[in-house]
């Protein structure tokens, strides 16, 4: 198994200065998201392991949350209807989502990916590599491209064979104008797990994708189908202490559990997860921004009104320094809000 734990919050600090400067907009249009995900009808299942969960443990921001008492897993307690991930991802071909994950320019674009996604790219190759594998020599297909950043980190690695497949044709047409080559592939989202089923791919990666999709086991299952695909890696939101922050906060823009995030991993539902679809854990990367979620809501409380507005310099001043050995503490406990996890199909080997 090989184990990384931690990540400096610098470059995260800088390209989300909007979350601090733009609150009250983006927690507007949370609301809105979950006044429409509270309006779809009501899970039953967990998303992760399909066992029956009906037992509330906590609102927020008007959304119910159950803990499936089999997995352990997160589950919002409504369905991730069509209606729901239609208004997400798709409408007006995924313009509003893009927003949120498009750069300005092509400079801002090679930062991001700089800062944010080729230490992603390194540590699956590196994790290939410890394996015994020849990273160059393997294909790659990134299922839920976005904009194009991870594909576009994997090629600055000096990866050949990698594609990518997205279905917001806007975030296609910014990530092949911004890559320089017509690498990523729209394609509609019902044709996810038929895509998945066919993929012609060695190691295929879900950056941030399984929360966000409506059916993550099937896609799990198709996968595993696939003779083609060895790997999967995977990066995933995880139950941690920035929801308690967020619940804590609900006049502070909500980073974790809101919007698309209806549902959070835990160690235990993805211990689960790799069970059933016969995957072994080979890799994990440990980390997480929950002190900077801390760092944040108390010092945009502060600035909330004149009496405690002076003290948000003080608290700017005394958090700041210490916030990566905070939240290393917590990623070595294994409570990081985020893990990155590179999976081998068992069968396959």
């Amino acid at each position: 198994m090989i184990r990384r734990y931690g990540k400096p919050s610098g470059p995260l600090l800088t390209l989300k200065s909007n979350f601090f400067s733009d609150n009250d907009e983006l927690l507007d249009e949370q609301l809105q998201l979950a006044a429409l995900y509270a309006d779809q009808p009501r899970r039953t299942r967990c998303k992760a392991c399909d066992n029956t969960i009906d037992k509330v443990a906590f609102s927020k921001l008007g959304v119910d949350y159950m803990i499936c008492p089999r997995c352990g897993h997160l589950n919002g307690a409504h369905e991730d209807s069509d209606a729901f991930c239609t208004a997400v991802y798709t409408d007006a071909a995924g313009a509003a989502y893009a927003r949120a994950y498009s750069a300005a320019d092509r400079e801002a674009y090679r930062i991001r990916t700089r800062d944010i996604y080729i230490p992603k790219a390194r540590f699956l190759v590196e994790s290939l590599a410890a394996l015994g594998e020849d990273p160059g020599k393997l294909s790659y297909a990134d299922l839920g491209a976005g904009s194009g950043y991870f594909v576009a980190a994997l090629r600055s690695t000096g990866l050949a064979a990698v594609r990518g497949h997205e279905v917001s044709t806007t975030q296609v047409a910014l990530a092949n104008e911004m890559v320089g080559e017509e690498l990523i592939e729209a394609h509609a989202l019902d044709e996810t797990l038929a895509l998945a089923g066919r993929l012609q791919a060695n190691v295929v990666s879900l950056i941030g994708v399984l929360e966000h999709l409506q059916q993550p086991r099937q896609l799990l299952a198709a996968l595993k189908s696939n003779p083609s695909v060895s790997y999967i890696y995977i990066s995933v939101p995880l139950f941690s202490p920035s929801v308690f922050f967020e619940i804590a906060f609900p006049d502070v823009m909500q980073r974790h559990l809101s919007g698309a995030h209806t549902h959070l991993y835990t160690e235990t539902s993805l211990d689960w997860t790799c069970r059933e679809f016969g995957l072994r854990r080979v890799a994990e990367w440990w980390f997480g921004s929950d002190i900077v979620d801390l760092y944040r809501s108390v010092l945009i409380r502060l600035a909330q009104t004149e009496a405690t507005a002076g003290a948000a310099a003080i608290w700017q001043d005394m958090l700041k320094p210490v916030v990566d050995g905070m939240q290393e503490s917590l990623d070595n406990r294994h409570l990081s809000s985020e893990v990155h996890m590179l999976l081998q199909f068992e069968s396959k080997t």
